[in-house]
């Protein structure tokens, strides 16, 4: 009977929706929430790390968890001098995969080159012009629309 009484149930501590996955995990004390604080809590579903850092917030009181390890602040495009640029690393990497590593490469497929590449569409042409071509604008050309066809009345 006493250890229930050190028990400290969830509801009220936290909104209802996250006593409920937290529910469903297994979890219905403050306590067990402590036990499994970090690790378990961000492998759980359905517990991201806005709602790890509301449980953080509201029952642990430790200051935020941070990991032991960090990633890499330079991610790698093997070969490519374009990662130190302020683009994107997303476009980094597109660029890289339809081999334009140099920014003397990107200068070369630009603006019809870079626009048959897959997924480099205006936003990153607009991001690559405000980086490497300032004051320029590339306006690609407007298809031609058929005419509508209308139907014919008899």
């Amino acid at each position: 009977m006493s250890d229930k009484k050190t028990k400290t149930l969830l509801q009220g501590k936290l909104s209802p929706g996250l006593v409920k996955i937290l529910a469903k995990n297994n979890l219905h004390t403050v306590e067990a929430v402590k036990r499994a604080y970090p690790e378990r809590l961000l492998r759980m579903p359905g517990i991201g790390i806005v709602r790890f850092r509301m449980i953080e917030a509201e029952l642990i009181h430790s200051g935020p968890y941070r990991p032991l390890f960090a990633a890499s602040p330079f991610p790698e495009v093997p070969g490519s001098t374009l990662k130190n640029s302020p683009l994107p690393l997303a476009t980094v990497r597109r660029l890289a995969r339809n081999g334009v590593f140099t920014e003397q490469q990107l200068r070369e497929a630009y603006p019809e080159k870079l626009m048959k590449i897959s997924f480099i569409g205006l936003v990153s042409l607009r991001e690559i012009e405000r980086i490497f071509f300032p004051g320029q604008r590339y306006d690609p050309p407007k298809r031609k629309q058929p005419p509508p066809n209308f139907p014919r009345w008899s």
